[in-house]
């Protein structure tokens, strides 16, 4: 603390020594995006040099009012002491960063400026196409210092310039935003010293009081309670920035803080890195279309890569929690969390793979037991079934021989629930957890076994005439994204996850979530045909709920609909047993929540379903029978009336990528010509003439190939992308049109030629 009696120079030095420390401490929270590197001493350099600067020069002014007999601090109302610094800043960048090489240059010129500007340029790009912490190049170097003097020229001048210091953390914000919006923190000891050098700043007295003589001091008990005024002061604030970093320690372990900066599932540039923290409110934003793996194994593929799993769900953003470092392991240690035959992975699968844009530490691996030989400093933590450690970069390559379990159903059944701790069966305390909780008992509480209510659960999820997939979710307003979600029953991945997970959970079954990839598609194959290569790409992420059985461990299950992720697993589809002959039919459950067509708005009343009698005896007499002769004829009036209504209201909309789509749909099942579910828009053109050419023993004509192509292209930027213009309709109604009688054409002309042999 600097006391009121000090003069103006200590208070200056003061002032300027705790913004410039404030602003350093905050510039290293950018090492969680930047990697540090010589940009850092670089930035202290340039922080002193203008701090000097400024101080100086407000020293200077401050010495020619006294000069003139101006009292206090007339002079440091001069916006004189910003623009030396700004110029010095400037000049300390151009010198530094617009230089032909990393040397700096004393002398400066417009070829500098312009050096400067194409750096930033190029800072820009890899903002937009690489994953945090990216490296200390020249350009992301120059785009971090410049604009930490700048914060520092600001700070500066609301401290020294306005006295106000209590305005100082507002331009901090700046370098504190993005590593808390990219990564989700910033470093414990940056936060402190940053807390306890403005708490010191307040302490410093803007302006000081006439002195009588210049050596004047005061008495000697009024310096010894002014010296322990300044320790106690300097104690509690060092105290309070302490204290305030461990409560933000505390409070990342608790349901809804950690990482609540996250908003998104993927990335959509050009590096992809998944989100560890989901929320289940957000729609999907555009996922990236790069490759994000390369590997090459048997035909029928290993299933999903999964990245990492998590188990704390707040009710509204799935937490990881802190970072786990995992044990070393080497190629031949089985990586698998349960006890399995260590000699059943002697026909294990061998797959290599090459990493694409993923930028991780965790390492994706298959949901199975599996071995890993993979270079770099990795760990496996058999808790989280992860492998975690180095991040992944472009071109590195890993081998994995996985082998996976026999997951027959009837072994499953046997299994029942495994004992787990209770993270894997806690459900979020929320105004909607009872109605969660008997509709899952609804749906899936007859099941004789665990497996059967987990069945019944996917099975219930997966209806397309229940439920929607969509990147776009509506607006819910419970409170409760699990209820929201089966109100409006509209969403994706994270959403069909999230929901399966806490409703297995309300009926005893652990269960947690799993985050990566799914298998990809086939890009090509062996001559013997028992060796394929494929590709996952950003469009690959996906999310799903794993359950675990006891004996058994950790079983996928996939709720998400067929147009995403195509057959559900084969262990989760029996067909014996009590769940046979269910397994294509959602079982009937009372309407608890809203028809789909009645949604979309802030608030739903449910109304609770009324029982109707079925016999007439026993209860009250009911109305005469011409009642129900006119309400018959009234009802099937209102339906033809409606039928044609509707009809004419769908010949009259323009035609979207969706209808030109079902036309095209419509016309193969003529043709007699189905795509089987796993087929995505990417992989439908070459299916559909492979599948027309093996009926019709001929190749659609070009239009028609076009024009499949083209459609499906609309269904995907329709599905996954931005929404299609309306310019384009006319053109897909015309394209639809064209596919239909060109396949038409096709189906005739095999019939002539049929009919004339």
């Amino acid at each position: 603390m600097i006391p009121p009696y000090a003069g103006p120079v200590a208070r200056l030095v003061a002032t300027g020594a705790l913004v410039a420390l404030a602003v350093a401490a905050s510039m290293t929270a950018l090492t969680q995006l930047v990697l540090p590197g010589p940009w850092v001493r670089t930035g202290v350099l340039g922080i002193v040099l203008v701090t000097v600067t400024t101080t100086t020069t407000r020293g200077l002014l401050e010495a020619r009012a006294r000069r003139r007999g101006v009292a206090g601090d007339a002079g440091s109302g001069s916006a004189l002491p910003t623009l030396a610094g700004a110029l010095v800043a400037a000049w300390f960048v151009l010198s530094r960063y617009g230089a032909p090489t990393s040397a700096a240059d004393l002398i400066v010129g417009p070829e500098h400026v312009s050096r400067v500007v194409a750096r930033l340029g190029e800072a820009g790009e890899i903002i937009r196409s690489e994953v945090a912490p990216v490296p200390g190049t020249l350009p992301m170097a120059l785009l971090t210092v410049g604009g930490t003097l700048a914060v520092l020229l600001l700070a500066d001048a609301l401290a020294g310039g306005l006295h106000w210091h209590a305005g100082v953390g507002l331009p901090l914000l700046a370098l504190w935003a993005p590593p808390l919006v990219l990564v989700g923190s910033v470093p414990r000891l940056v936060f402190v010293v940053v807390v306890a050098a403005l708490l010191l700043l307040l302490t410093v007295s803007p302006r000081g009081g006439p002195r009588t003589r210049q050596r004047e001091q005061p008495p000697r008990s009024v310096r010894r309670a002014e010296g322990l005024r300044a320790v106690v002061t300097t104690a509690v604030a060092v105290v309070v920035a302490a204290g305030a970093g461990l409560v933000a320690t505390a409070s990342e372990s608790l349901p809804g803080y950690a990482g609540a900066w996250y908003q998104t599932f993927t990335t959509s540039g050009d590096a992809i890195q998944l989100a560890e923290d989901l929320d289940v409110l957000g729609s999907l934003t555009e996922r990236s279309s790069e490759v994000v793996l390369t590997y090459t194994g048997p035909t029928e593929g290993v299933g999903p890569w999964r990245t990492y799993t998590t188990s704390a769900f707040d009710g509204r953003r799935w937490q990881r929690g802190d970072e786990r470092s995992g044990e070393p392991f080497g190629p031949d240690d089985l990586l698998w969390p349960e006890d399995v035959d260590r000699d059943a992975l002697a026909d294990a699968r061998a797959v290599a793979v090459t990493v694409g844009s993923l930028r991780d530490d965790q390492l994706p691996v298959p949901g199975e037991p599996r071995r890993v030989t993979v270079g770099g400093t990795w760990g496996y933590d058999a808790v989280r079934d992860e492998v975690v450690g180095d991040r992944t970069d472009e071109g590195e390559t890993f081998d994995v021989a996985v082998r996976p379990r026999d997951l027959d159903p009837e072994r499953l059944r046997a299994a029942g629930p495994g004992t787990a701790v209770d993270a894997y069966l806690q459900v979020p305390e929320t105004d909607r957890a009872a109605d969660v909780a008997a509709l899952a008992e609804e749906v899936a509480g007859d099941g004789p076994t665990a497996y059967d209510q987990a069945v019944a659960l996917q099975r219930w999820l997966r209806d397309p005439s229940s439920f929607t997939y969509s990147t776009e979710l509506p607006r819910g307003g419970t409170g409760d994204p699990v209820w929201d979600f089966l109100q409006h029953r509209t969403g994706y991945c994270v959403q069909f996850a999230t929901t399966m997970t806490m409703m297995a959970r309300t009926l005893d079954i652990p269960a947690r979530l799993a985050v990566g990839f799914l298998p990809g598609e086939v890009v090509s194959e062996s001559d013997s045909g028992e060796q394929a290569t494929w590709q996952v790409t950003g469009q690959d992420s996906h999310a799903w709920p794993e359950l675990y059985f006891d004996g058994v461990g950790w079983v996928r299950f996939e709720p998400t609909p067929a147009v995403q992720t195509g057959a559900p697993p084969a262990h989760t589809t029996p067909r014996d047993g009590p769940a046979a002959g269910q397994q294509d039919q959602a079982p009937e459950v009372p309407e608890q929540v809203p028809p789909q067509e009645r949604l979309g708005q802030d608030e739903v009343v449910s109304q609770p379903p009324v029982a109707v009698p079925a016999g007439g005896g026993g209860g009250p007499e009911g109305p005469e029978p011409w009642v129900w002769v006119v309400g018959g004829i009234v009802v099937v009036a209102a339906g033809v009336a409606g039928g044609f209504l509707l009809r004419r209201r769908r010949e009259d909309r323009p035609v979207d990528a969706e209808r030109a789509w079902e036309q095209v749909l419509a016309a193969l099942a003529k043709n007699g010509v189905t795509l089987p579910p796993p087929t995505t828009p990417r992989q439908a053109p070459e299916a559909i003439v492979t599948a027309v050419t093996r009926a019709h023993g001929q190749r659609p004509s070009p239009e028609v190939r076009d024009g499949l192509q083209r459609i499906a292209d609309a269904v995907e930027r329709s599905r996954y992308a931005a929404p299609v213009e309306e310019a384009q309709d006319d053109d897909l109604a015309e394209l639809a049109e064209t596919v239909a009688s060109g396949l038409a054409q096709g189906r005739r002309a095999r019939r002539t030629a049929t009919s004339g042999r």
